[in-house]
């Protein structure tokens, strides 16, 4: 079980708490933490803060059906397994991060209803009998909501009730913070404020994330008092009394992001006739970033949002930390250790430079308890032993390195799916051929709807629109496709595009509910680690999510294209002996509007070279411009032999085109071409392109 002698805790002691989610084991979830002594071991050996994934948010501790419930006054019940939880706590002397008093989701529809009695919205009996799971999906309707002030009594009772039992049990030194409201900013609903037009929006109105700390905050500063001594602390001593005052928190995901980060600040810092600020009247302490990631998002842009709720608030929790893998092969665990290293290395400058980062919560143990399993996020495999992950937030404090990764053979040839089953195998599986289902839902080859042959590929259960189809095109990392399938569905439209990625997806109208054509061109970006297609459905009306059919998938290569508008390129320095100073610029580029790469040298050895080693093996056309004040460029094979392929005149300081031909040996471990000129002066280089010979 533990196979280092390194814990998070210690390494990190000096700079914040290391915590992890966990959840009480119960006979139908056996592969929960608290109950099993191994995961125990494990979470007491290398944490010190816990947060419960599930057992205190409000679905499990709203008594709406307790004998004390009444229409103004909603009491916290606490259900046996946070009870069991907070007492092993107590026992292991493990402080615990709240999760969660206000949220929109995991919270009982009944508590907004007059006399705690739901009224739903009929789904469509068609619809119903298609997708009976649909009836526990129904919305509220508004009839049925309670007024304004009743909700703010309930809101307000739960929240007193809830703190007390928390003093009154002994729990108080215990919880050293607590998220008063969850993902409150949802700029997809297109609210005038950015909230998200969740229950407590529609009934409070949107200072409710106001009124849920106006009560925490008078909670805290009411019940310490209260209840000082029995915690040995003297009321009159205010320091004391921070010891059992937990920080008030706002926590929210993709919080990073600056148009969601610019609506929840607005919302902490929005007054109304009635009542300040939250931030102006002092009732938040801290904010939480969640951040559920990927191990090809920005750390800067993370980073930086950190920075600014730091100087807003002073004090940010990270609390629900994991990483999803992007890559697909033998490298995944590789990358994603790099990314946590280079997470906590940020993480670890910016609390150098002042910001105020005091805890840091993974969302889960291992990988087989994830909630996004098969995303392996997290530190631990499912049989306790350290991931390479482990290691790289561990290698953020003492230096270690975590080496290369493993070489990966690439496939560039055409391919089609047609989904038919070879003759003599047995059944297609989706996943055989490198197809899966995203999000939430089920994607099966089946012969019931077909464009051509005996089978296409279904995805007729789906939980939400972007839920889809996804399809690995990880072999043309840095190329450009394109990709032509046939689809069927009653959406409006159904969609092509690529994951991670902020690119206009291609899109086929499909009302008809026909057959028809969709095709796109896409250009895999260079600075990922593997990369999936995805259909997806654009619909009729939200909420939404209807059935996608695909057949005869064919990706076919178009080409290497390298225009310097992304991180990375394909260039680097090459010189024997004198080198040149080389940048991506705005200055100079082609079509005027872009950028290109720049090439500054003071001899003229000093050159560049262009790596196209994905097309070992195959014979390719490459054409480059270059703009020069010298009269000769060459382009060429580099290696211990250099071999010009072309050279070109030039018109001095205008942009010239050259092309060439070469065919690339199999027996190659790299392939670069370079560029040079007759003279030594500075040159650019734009729209490189690089195709198979067909």
């Amino acid at each position: 079980m533990k196979d280092t002698n390194v814990t998070l805790q210690s390494v990190y002691r000096d700079y914040f708490r290391m915590g992890v989610a966990c959840e009480r084991r119960t006979e139908r979830f056996t592969n929960h933490e608290i109950g099993n002594p191994d995961k125990e071991a494990l979470i007491t050996w290398q944490f010190n803060s816990m947060t419960f994934g599930n057992e205190l948010k409000p679905a499990y501790n709203m008594g709406y059906t307790s004998p004390d419930a009444r229409e103004d006054y909603l009491p916290f019940v606490i259900n046996p397994s946070a009870k069991e939880m907070l007492d092993w706590a107590m026992e292991n002397g493990m402080p615990v991060r709240g999760h969660v008093l206000v949220w929109h989701s995991q919270c009982p529809k009944e508590i907004f209803c007059k006399e705690y009695k739901p009224v739903t919205i009929p789904t469509d009996p068609e619809l119903l009998k298609e997708r009976p799971m649909l009836k526990h999906f129904e919305k509220l309707d508004p009839v049925c909501f309670v007024d304004r002030n009743t909700m703010l009594m309930r809101l307000r009772s739960y929240i007193f009730s809830l703190m007390e039992y928390m003093y009154c049990q002994g729990y108080a030194r215990l919880i050293y913070a607590w998220d008063v409201v969850n993902e409150a900013i949802e700029l997809a609903d297109k609210t005038e404020t950015g909230l998200r037009d969740s229950y407590w929006y529609q009934v409070i109105g949107d200072d409710f994330i106001y009124w849920a700390f106006r009560y925490a905050k008078d909670a805290v500063e009411s019940l310490s008092l209260q209840y000082a001594s029995r915690y040995g602390i003297s009321a009159g001593d205010k320091e004391a009394l921070k010891e059992i005052q937990p920080r008030l928190v706002y926590n929210d995901y993709n919080e990073f992001q600056p148009e969601k980060k610019a609506a929840i600040i607005a919302a902490l810092q929005r007054s109304t006739a009635e009542h300040g600020s939250i931030i102006g009247e002092g009732l938040i302490d801290a904010i939480g970033m969640q951040g559920h990631l990927s191990d090809n998002n920005n750390i800067d842009e993370y980073v930086a949002a950190l920075k600014d709720y730091a100087a807003l608030v002073n004090e940010v929790h990270i609390t629900e930390l994991d990483v999803k893998c992007t890559c697909l092969n033998k490298n995944q665990e590789y990358y994603q250790a790099v990314f946590y290293k280079t997470f906590f290395e940020a993480l670890l400058k910016a609390k150098r430079e002042g910001a105020n980062l005091t805890s840091v919560t993974f969302w889960g143990l291992t990988d087989d308890n994830s909630w996004i399993r098969g995303a392996n996020p997290l530190l631990f495999h499912g049989d306790l032993t350290t991931k390479r992950s482990f290691d790289g937030v561990v290698y953020a404090v003492t230096g270690g390195e975590l080496g290369e990764p493993e070489k990966i053979e690439i496939n560039l040839s055409d391919r089609l799916y047609d989904f038919e089953t070879p003759e003599g195998a047995e059944c297609l599986r989706p996943e055989d051929i490198g197809f899966k289902m995203r999000g939430f839902g089920e994607i099966e080859i089946q012969d019931r709807v077909v464009h051509s042959g005996k089978a296409a590929l279904a995805n007729e259960r789906r939980f939400g629109d972007w839920c889809g189809i996804s399809f690995d095109v990880s072999d043309f990392i840095g190329q450009t496709i394109q990709i032509s399938a046939w689809v069927k569905s009653p959406a409006l439209t159904v969609t092509l595009g690529m994951d991670e990625v902020h690119q206009t997806p291609a899109s086929v109208d499909t009302a008809s509910g026909d057959w028809v054509l969709l095709q796109g061109t896409f250009k895999i970006p260079n600075n990922v680690h593997s990369m999936l297609m995805n259909f997806g459905t654009t619909e009729t009306e939200p909420g939404k999510s209807s059935p996608i059919y695909v057949d005869d998938v064919e990706v076919k290569l178009v080409g290497l294209e390298e225009s310097f508008e992304e991180q990375e390129n394909i260039a680097a320095i090459r010189g024997a002996g004198h080198l040149p100073f080389c940048y991506v610029t705005e200055k100079e580029s082609l079509d005027g509007k872009s950028h290109s790469y720049c090439v500054t040298r003071q001899e003229k050895d000093a050159t560049i070279k262009l790596n196209i080693s994905s097309y070992i093996g195959m014979a390719v056309e490459i054409s480059l411009y270059v703009k020069t004040k010298d009269r000769l460029v060459t382009i060429g094979l580099d290696g211990a032999m250099p071999q010009p392929l072309a050279k070109t005149e030039t018109v001095p300081g205008e942009w010239t085109r050259i092309t060439a031909r070469t065919e690339l040996s199999k027996e190659l471990n790299s392939a670069e071409i370079y560029v040079e000129t007759d003279g030594n002066a500075d040159f650019y280089v734009d729209h490189v392109f690089v195709c198979p010979v067909r």
